[in-house]
């Protein structure tokens, strides 16, 4: 029965360590999805005027199916950008598009393109951080994890 307990515990620990390195690789993939979501909003703006409804129609990535999804509730496009800010894990990258999202289709093309510009420095910032952060401690979450699992494995045993 102690060996079963102790299994069961150097699991729990061992998938807790790796969840939370996942946890940090899946802000980079969000981060690097919303600055190429951004990249091709500045491309169809210098090419074609399009409000945010039609940006968001042809991109695929995460952010923007959350915003789909609050959209096809019966929300306007403004509220579902809100609401899709609120369900992102970190407060940064929140803060930002919320802001970007209350910002976007008040000025010309080139205030657009602009206003673009400007968030996409500041996310590229936060991606860069999100990186260094994995970088560092991905590994590290993962070995503590499973470490943690044989400590309490030993203890129970």
């Amino acid at each position: 029965m102690r060996i079963i307990a102790a299994l069961i515990a150097f699991c729990c620990c061992t998938l807790e360590g790796r969840r939370r390195s996942l946890v940090l690789k899946k802000r980079v993939k969000l981060l690097t999805e919303i600055l190429l979501m951004l990249g091709n909003f500045s491309i169809e703006i210098r090419c074609r005027a399009l409000t945010l409804d039609e940006l968001l129609e042809s991109e695929e990535c995460e952010f923007a199916g959350l915003v789909t999804r609050e959209k096809q509730r019966g929300c306007d496009i403004k509220t579902a950008w809100e609401n899709a800010c609120r369900q992102l894990p970190k407060n940064a990258e929140r803060t930002l598009l919320s802001e970007l999202g209350r910002s976007f289709g008040t000025s010309d093309r080139a205030g657009e393109l602009q206003l673009l510009e400007m968030y996409s420095e500041q996310l590229s910032r936060l991606k860069n951080e999100a990186e260094l952060s994995y970088s560092q401690k991905g590994k590290a979450l993962s070995r503590v994890g499973t470490l943690c699992g044989i400590a309490a494995a030993i203890l129970i045993i």
